[in-house]
């Protein structure tokens, strides 16, 4: 799951790039500088997830349920926090971050639109990340590999196409939180489930 992480993000950014490539060069660049600076929220997601992961496993492993449950829980609050934080910044100084990198006003402003789009995933992904680490460290392969399929083809991807067709470009780049907001309920419902089947199997 972990090494097709990067081949399934490659396969949607073609993807969602052969899109926005229809509305012209600046769409493309404003994106792209967007997608950039939304990327900070997104790898502080991914290394606290990371992070936490080894401590998830050795719990599982020495049969500490509760504590493990207990750290799951609070890094999902500390990324959703994290990501809370970035979403607020980024919707406020969002022509300020995109002044960074441009200087033609209409980029600027495009690029800023964008970015307040993007970022309103942010508070999601401190579950998402964490959960698909969690099964990561609980040596659950299949559901973690399920997670990654779902995020970048199964929901993303028709996403971007359907949406192109009725809100055009705005629609494109709202593909990425609308599926954020699908699988963080999917996420939350298999983490539910899997716990549900561990103290059946428990009791």
């Amino acid at each position: 799951p972990g090494a097709l992480v990067t081949v399934l993000m490659s396969v949607s950014n073609i993807v969602l790039n052969n899109y926005i490539g229809i509305y012209g060069a600046d769409a493309v660049a404003s994106y792209g500088i967007a997608y950039k600076i939304d990327l900070i929220p997104i790898m502080l997601s991914v290394g606290l997830s990371q992070g936490v992961m080894p401590l998830v496993g050795y719990c599982f492993g020495a049969k500490q349920t509760k504590r493990m449950s207990a750290v799951v829980r609070l890094s999902m609050l500390y990324g959703i926090i994290l990501g809370a934080v970035f979403l607020g910044v980024f919707l406020m100084g969002g022509k300020v971050f995109a002044s960074f990198f441009l200087y033609e006003e209409g980029l600027i402003v495009q690029t800023a639109y964008f970015l307040r789009i993007l970022c309103l995933s942010a508070p999601l992904l401190g579950v998402i990340n964490m959960i698909t680490s969690y099964f990561q460290a609980l040596g659950k392969a299949v559901q973690s590999l399920m997670i990654t399929i779902l995020r970048n083809i199964v929901i993303f991807i028709p996403c971007v196409i359907l949406f192109n067709q009725f809100l055009r470009l705005n629609g494109v780049i709202a593909a990425q939180p609308v599926t954020e907001a699908v699988l963080t309920v999917i996420c939350l419902f298999m983490y539910g489930k899997f716990k549900a089947e561990q103290k059946v199997s428990a009791s």
